[in-house]
């Protein structure tokens, strides 16, 4: 639960300086960029954070290109739209989440209009993210492994993880 508070004081500060612009215009094409910045200011700072994290947990690992993990930390949540959650609603589905873990996938429902459709839209972004990245990313094209890597962010660890999964993870986690 402390990771969860640290979390919602930075995003309180949230913000994108020019230098985190022309770090992520540095790595993202041009379509890329259209949808991280469609995210929240605060999703992009998130994301800016775990791409800052994957590159420290990578460092000595000469089996990832580093420009990949950057990619995937910048793009990993581009299912959260702007504007899609209300921040009290965002809060209120990870709180849940945290509490009730099994509960939430049960209760999330796509669509808003009441408090409580609202709050049931954003179980619903939350648990749905990953893939609706990944059909946005699949539109401009992006490379099979960076998709297959976005959609199994929020999947349980397997043996079978790529070790580009396992670092987005640790530095999701971190952030």
């Amino acid at each position: 639960m402390r990771k969860r508070v640290k979390q919602f004081l930075r995003a309180l500060g949230a913000r994108i300086t020019p230098a985190d612009r022309l770090f992520i215009d540095e790595y993202l094409s041009l379509g890329e960029q259209k949808l991280f910045y469609g995210m929240s200011v605060q999703d992009q700072y998130h994301c800016r954070r775990v791409a800052r994290d994957i590159v420290s947990l990578a460092e000595d690992r000469s089996d990832i290109e580093t420009r990949f993990l950057i990619r995937c930390a910048l793009l990993h949540d581009v299912g959260r739209r702007w504007g899609d959650v209300s921040t009290w609603d965002k809060i209120a589905a990870v709180l849940l989440h945290y509490f009730l873990p099994g509960q939430t996938r049960r209760w999330a429902r796509a669509g808003r209009g009441t408090r409580l459709d609202n709050l049931r839209h954003a179980l619903h972004v939350s648990a749905c993210h990953p893939q609706r990245g990944v059909a946005l990313l699949r539109q401009l094209g992006v490379e099979a492994e960076l998709l297959r890597i976005i959609g199994a962010h929020h999947e349980p660890p397997s043996k079978k993880d790529p070790p580009a999964l396992i670092l987005l993870r640790q530095a999701d986690d971190l952030n």
